[in-house]
């Protein structure tokens, strides 16, 4: 059975694993995964040998059950997706997420089991994955819950957006992670930790020392012509169009990452039928159009849109460009993923190398439920990345030392709530900006001292409710934001912390609260 000092990870909500399997290419183990779909669990289990995947309902499934199945009950990292509908913009057009019609919603409260098994099994760090819709759902109220309830049972929680492009996934797939540390570990920067592989759109690539992004032509170009309602689950490559696509654009997606040459045979490349009607309109739509555009220039679809307020149908995808982000729906329909040469619309093997899955990933179900099994994975190229961030984190930080100065007593920590107290009330003055950088630094720690979950990076978030205390309470400690946790008295105090950090007038280590073993580890 595994133990404590082993890189073991368990990963709930997993899905068909596209977030284990990106973890695991870095360096972590799988113990369990965990999901209510089988025909999910059944393709976990077929790409890992280990088979770890479970099928339960984790509104029923309790830590201690699965404590007792794995005999042990400590990992070094809890993971996992609890499902996004209930946050994605996706659902903005019905109401059902956002704005007054807003619809009830019981997965949005599934955070709270996934933060149920963190509490049972103490880990040093857990990962929450969730879409960016989250921020804004219901006034940004789970954005917050998240972390508050996170920082309830003793973890600091930084929100870290991932751009997937940055990592070489072929698609404007922008995730949500919450990134949680326990107590008395250093704090997680994204900014230290997760390195980014390939340019940013606009950037100058060779300032940077980064790859190209990966295009949509370079991640399918090499994948053989189909007509719509045309392929089989089990096909044949089309070497000859292999090797002009490896002409132009050489290896590095097709073969470095989707693993082409080492398997055998082309599956899930099957394209859905369309009606003639669909068909005619997708002929009307130019390379990397929609048909609101096509519309807007003087093309007339077929499809019936009302002129008043139409929706986009219809998206040809361009190879130029990155492809635009796979959703679950694809299962419903693919009109708006059609292809940037050929009139039908993404095959699964598509969808799944958009998505960053290796031609050796084998999919289970129904065409149907390989297409929502990948849209609603994690892209496993961008899994690895926040993998090797992971592992940098506990590597040069976990065990060099301290997280910061040792806890402080009660009577000590009256007395940093008495000097912050005494700062508060001279604000109106630029008191911060006067002082040394001795003097600053001792304070901006001291903040630490007082409140060693909060997160420096978290201070100019206003998310959530601002939570009141009792008369008494120190403005030290109280009202706060719910999201961040930072009090409103002390914002002043990280916003001159900022500044100076970025004028150079304290250090990396002393804006984060870092130990000077870690200092030098890094």
């Amino acid at each position: 059975m595994p133990t404590v000092n082993d890189y073991t990870f368990i990963d709930l909500f997993s899905g068909c694993g596209g977030l284990s399997y990106g973890l695991e290419m870095s360096g972590w183990r799988c113990v369990a995964a965990v999901d209510h779909n089988r025909f999910s669990i059944d393709t976990f289990n077929r790409n890992h040998s280990d088979q770890v995947g479970l099928v339960r309902d984790l509104n029923r499934f309790t830590p201690a059950e699965l404590s007792s199945l794995l005999g042990v009950d400590r990992v070094r990292l809890i993971t996992g997706g609890p499902p996004c509908q209930g946050f994605s913009k996706a659902r903005m057009v019905d109401g059902s997420n956002f704005g007054e019609r807003i619809v009830d919603d019981p997965r949005r409260d599934l955070y709270k089991r996934f933060l149920a098994f963190v509490s049972h099994f103490r880990p040093e760090i857990f990962l929450i994955e969730n879409v960016l819709g989250i921020r804004n759902a219901s006034s940004g109220v789970y954005f917050a819950r998240i972390q508050s309830e996170s920082r309830a049972i003793g973890y600091a929680v930084v929100p870290v957006e991932l751009k997937c492009w940055e990592f070489g996934v072929p698609q404007q797939r922008v995730r949500q992670l919450f990134v949680g540390t326990r107590l008395g570990l250093p704090l997680f920067v994204a900014d230290i930790h997760l390195k980014k592989t390939h340019a940013p759109v606009g950037a100058d690539k060779s300032d940077l020392g980064l790859s190209p992004l990966v295009l949509l032509g370079e991640a399918i170009g090499d994948l053989p012509s189909l007509v719509a309602g045309s392929g089989s689950p089990d096909s044949a490559y089309d070497m000859r169009k292999r090797a002009l696509h490896l002409d132009q654009y050489g290896g590095r997606y097709i073969l470095d990452e989707m693993l082409a040459h080492k398997s055998k045979r082309l599956s899930w490349h099957v394209s859905r039928p369309h009606s003639e009607r669909d068909l005619r309109d997708f002929s009307r739509l130019r390379e990397g159009e929609t048909s609101r555009q096509a519309i807007a220039r003087g093309v007339e679809m077929e499809f019936p849109y009302s002129r008043k307020s139409f929706l986009d149908r219809y998206t040809r995808q361009s190879r130029y460009a990155l492809s635009s982000t796979i959703v679950a729906h694809l299962k419903a329909d693919g009109l708006m993923f059609i292809h940037p040469t050929e009139l039908r619309s993404f095959t699964p093997r598509e969808a799944a190398r958009v998505q960053s899955f290796p031609d050796t990933f084998e999919f289970c179900g129904t065409r149907s439920d390989v297409y929502m099994q990948v849209g609603n994975a994690v892209p496993p190229v961008a899994a690895r990345a926040v993998g090797f961030a992971l592992l940098s984190y506990l590597n040069l930080c976990c065990f060099t030392g301290p997280a910061s100065r040792a806890s402080p007593s009660e009577q000590a920590r009256k007395s940093l709530i008495g000097k912050l107290e005494a700062l508060i009330k001279q604000l109106y003055t630029p008191v911060l900006a006067r002082m040394s950088r001795q003097e600053f630094v001792e304070v901006w720690f001291s903040i630490h001292d007082l409140h060693p979950l909060l997160h420096p990076n978290g201070a100019f978030d206003e998310t959530g409710e601002i939570t009141m205390a009792p008369n008494g309470v120190s403005l030290a400690i109280a009202p706060f934001y719910q999201g961040s946790g930072w009090p409103i008295e002390l914002i002043p105090f990280a916003r001159e912390a900022r500044k100076r950090f970025y004028a150079g007038q304290i250090s990396q280590r002393e804006y984060y609260f870092m130990a000077e073993e870690t200092l030098e580890s890094n």
